[in-house]
């Protein structure tokens, strides 16, 4: 049960309350990576350190909201990893694509709780969130990591490099998740605000999962 207010006739489980704080502490944290990741790395930008209480705040803020949102990434990953396999059914989804796209319903295959789409976003995700880890603990502490010694200046360099390839990937990753959470697929917002969503858009979006949740 996800909790809250009664659950109408018309509606079905989706995520429970757990799942939905794990989200938006993901969501939240990697939003505030941004913001002070580009605030102090372009100049052009400088106006969002202000937003954010200075430069100085910003870059305090940045490695502390790096260490919640790969924490909240690894307990997202060992919670959905299990749902996220990516089999047959959803090779031939990915084939179907564009009919997806061209929102011609009856040409996709039905899809379980999750579509591949759905599945190639949280591995993308996942890779990213652990390129950003990686290249970014060294950038923290640069004299070295559990007496390891100073990281070497080229090495700091290359890291910086892949850290804002990542944060480049991980921002251009999160506007087609937003745009399709709101916009393209009305109702799916819903599901991480209420834990619920229609009948009608289970059996829709996600006939296969539609049929075995109902039928319990």
């Amino acid at each position: 049960m996800t909790g809250g207010s009664p659950m109408a006739p018309n509606e079905i489980d989706r995520f429970d309350y757990g799942q939905r704080v794990l989200h938006w502490v993901v969501a939240l944290s990697f939003v505030l990576l941004l913001l002070t990741g580009l605030g102090f790395s372009y100049p052009s930008l400088y106006w969002i350190n202000a937003l954010l209480g200075g430069a100085a705040t910003a870059r305090a803020l940045h490695p502390w909201a790096g260490l919640v949102f790969s924490a909240g990434m690894f307990w997202m990953f060992v919670t959905w990893v299990a749902d996220m396999r990516i089999g047959p059914d959803d090779r031939a989804w990915l084939a179907a694509v564009r009919h997806y796209l061209r929102h011609e319903h009856d040409r996709v295959p039905s899809s379980g709780r999750y579509n591949a789409g759905q599945k190639l976003f949280f591995w993308l995700a996942a890779a990213s969130a652990l390129l950003l880890l990686v290249t970014g603990l060294p950038l923290w502490y640069p004299q070295g990591l559990l007496g390891s010694g100073r990281f070497a200046a080229g090495t700091l360099t290359f890291m910086r490099l892949l850290h804002y390839l990542g944060a480049l990937a991980s921002g251009l990753l999160l506007i087609p998740h937003f745009y399709l959470a709101t916009v393209a697929v009305p109702g799916t917002l819903a599901a991480m605000l209420r834990g619920r969503v229609s009948r009608a858009w289970a059996r829709h979006h996600h006939q296969r999962w539609f049929e075995e949740h109902a039928g319990r």
